[in-house]
Parts: structure tokens; sequence; C-alpha cells
């Protein structure tokens, strides 16, 4: 099987089983997401503290699974906010635990799990918050933001492909270019503009398009840190669960971060 061809199937057969979870329902939505949490935070690890020992990670992955559910559960379900309260009582276990350890690597390890709580972790919890933002559960709204996703992404390269000449930031990211960045942008804020259409009841067309143009912005700043961290490590992907793709972090890298600023703006309007 061709690489292509690779690629191709196995980015159709993700981008179903994505959508396909959100209309499944929420309990669905939440589990493959939650997934995903873990799944991004042991890469994250991985790839920026290689050396990490074993219990560590491992520590890691269930605080950060921890955190997942109890957010979720409070943002969306609707549960007691104080089950939250585990995950500060559980940080400071671990910190008390690797402080008697004595090791050098004490500040490098924690700050890199507590980093990949907020860089992986956070932003699926908070896709979930966004699935029922108006009130009531409703696949439509992380599809939409699935949409202009990926509309930024498929006009930035073929624009790029096509008409890139002027690099964005070659030492990076070599083949982004600014005509590229632009042409993502202009998809992203016209499909922000149809969806209001293809969506009614959902958010109004200026909402859609605000969204649109935040994702534009930073979904681009996403990409080319995730790039800049595979970069500084010498990777080329941070995993290997979608062959052809990569792993999590190279699907939803623009996600991480536009996601979070999405829903500061929609808490803000509803204010």
């Amino acid at each position: 099987m061709s690489n292509l061809l690779l690629r191709t199937l196995v980015g159709l057969i993700f981008t179903l089983v994505v959508v396909g979870s959100a209309f499944a329902g929420l309990l669905p939505f939440t589990i493959l997401f939650g997934f995903f949490a873990a799944k991004g935070f042991q890469e994250f690890v991985r790839l920026v503290n290689p050396q990490m020992k074993r219990f560590q990670r491992r520590v890691g992955l269930f605080i950060a699974v921890v955190l997942y559910l109890t957010a979720a559960s409070t943002m969306v379900y609707g549960t007691d906010w104080r089950w939250m309260l585990t995950v500060p009582v559980l940080w400071l276990l671990f910190m008390s635990v690797e402080m008697m350890r004595v090791s050098e690597s004490f500040i490098l390890d924690t700050s890199t799990i507590l980093t990949g709580f907020v860089y992986t972790v956070v932003p699926f919890a908070l896709l979930v918050f966004l699935s029922k933002v108006n009130g009531d559960f409703d696949a439509r709204l992380p599809f939409g933001f699935f949409i202009v996703l990926w509309a930024n992404d498929t006009g930035a390269y073929l624009i790029g492909k096509f008409f890139g000449k002027h690099k964005l930031l070659e030492a990076v990211s070599p083949k982004k270019t600014w005509e590229g960045l632009f042409g993502g942008m202009a998809s992203a804020i016209i499909s922000g503009y149809f969806l209001f259409t293809l969506m009614p009841n959902s958010f109004v067309r200026i909402e859609w398009m605000i969204i649109a143009c935040i994702v534009a912005v930073f979904a681009n700043i996403g990409d080319l840190i995730e790039s800049q961290i595979k970069r500084i490590k010498g990777v080329k992907d941070s995993g290997k669960l979608l062959p052809g793709h990569g792993g999590v972090l190279d699907r939803f890298d623009g996600l991480l971060i536009a996601l979070p600023l999405v829903i500061i703006y929609l808490i803000l309007l509803k204010q």
C-alpha cells in the first residue's frame, strides 16, 4: 500500500471516528477524547523528557486521567466540583514523594508533568465542555469547530503548496509560508460564514466567524509550537498512533492552543 493511500485511508477513518463519536452521544464523545487526552499526555512527556522514569510517567498519567474525568464530569455532567480537589491532593502527594527522593531531575520531571496537564489534558476536557456550552448536548458545536480547524489546515496546505513563496518561520517549520497562512485564514473564515447556514440555532453567523478568526490565528501558533518542540528534540512525529499521520499531538496541535481561546471567548460572550 502506497504512503499516500495509507495516509488517505487512515485520515478518513480518523475523521469518521471523531465526527461519529460526537453524534453518537455525550458519553462516547467523552470517552474518545479522554483516550486522546491520555495518549497526548504520554506523547508529550516522552517527547519533552524521555529520561523520566517509568514510575513518574505512570503517576503523571494517572493524575492526568483523574484531571480529565473530574473536569469533564464537573463541566458537562454537573457533578460536585469538589471532586476536582482530588487532583491537587494527588499532586501534593506526588510532590512529597519526589522531594523525599532528592532526585536531580525533580524540577524537570514535575514541570514536564504540569505542562503536560495544561497543554494536553485541559484542552480535550474543554472540547467536551464545548458540546454543552449552550446548555444541552449539541454535537454540532464540536463538529463545527473541527470543520473550521480542518478548513484552516486544508486551505493553508493547498495555498502554500501551489502559491507559497515567502517563508513564515523557516527555522521552525521550513514548509510553512505566509501565503499558506493567509490561505488557511481565509478558508477558516469562509467555513465559519457558511456554518450558520448549515447549523442554525447553534451560534449566530458572526459568532462562528469570530470563532473562525480565533482558530485561524491560534491553530497556526499551536502548529508552530509543536513543530518547535519536535525540531528541538530531533523527531519527525510525536507518536505512532496514526500510521502516516503521527501521534495525537501531530493531529491536534492546532486544537490544543486554539480551543481554550475559543472557550474563553464564548464564556465572555455569555456573561
